[in-house]
């Protein structure tokens, strides 16, 4: 389960960049919104919600987490275990929930202001998720 979702991350991290930036370009070009949007949007949505229910699965089989979660004050002073049991998990959840809202808001809407609400949501949501991704596991540095 831990390789795919780490791997799925990359394909996660692909398609909302792509749809961020296919956003921007299509608000800032003035187009309407096209089925093939509205496609890469759908493929980035189910991406991160597939992402986030491995990391899930993932997070209550964790020794780690529960290790946390056994002495929850503890693990608030180490940076590595708050990342595992409270920061990578809310925020990977806050950025799944922007991204459904801006499909939500977005997917019957085919003038050029779905692409502004895609971008703002969009970027927002990158952010937040390449804020907490654990960087120093991914480049091997842990």
């Amino acid at each position: 389960m831990y390789t795919l979702h780490h791997y799925l991350a990359y394909a996660v991290l692909l398609l909302v960049t792509l749809f961020t930036f296919n956003s921007l370009w299509g608000w800032l070009s003035g187009r309407d919104s096209t089925a093939r949007d509205k496609k890469l949007g759908l493929a980035s949505l189910i991406a991160l919600h597939t992402q986030f229910t491995f990391g899930l699965v993932l997070y209550f089989e964790s020794p780690m987490t529960q290790a946390a979660l056994n002495d929850f004050g503890q693990a608030m002073k180490d940076s590595t275990l708050r990342l595992y049991a409270l920061e990578h998990p809310m925020v990977m959840l806050i950025a799944a929930v922007l991204i459904t809202v801006a499909r939500i808001k977005t997917k019957r809407i085919d003038s050029n202001s779905a692409h502004k609400t895609n971008f703002i949501l969009y970027t927002i949501s990158l952010l937040l998720i390449l804020s907490r991704i654990p960087w120093a596991k991914w480049l091997g540095l842990s």
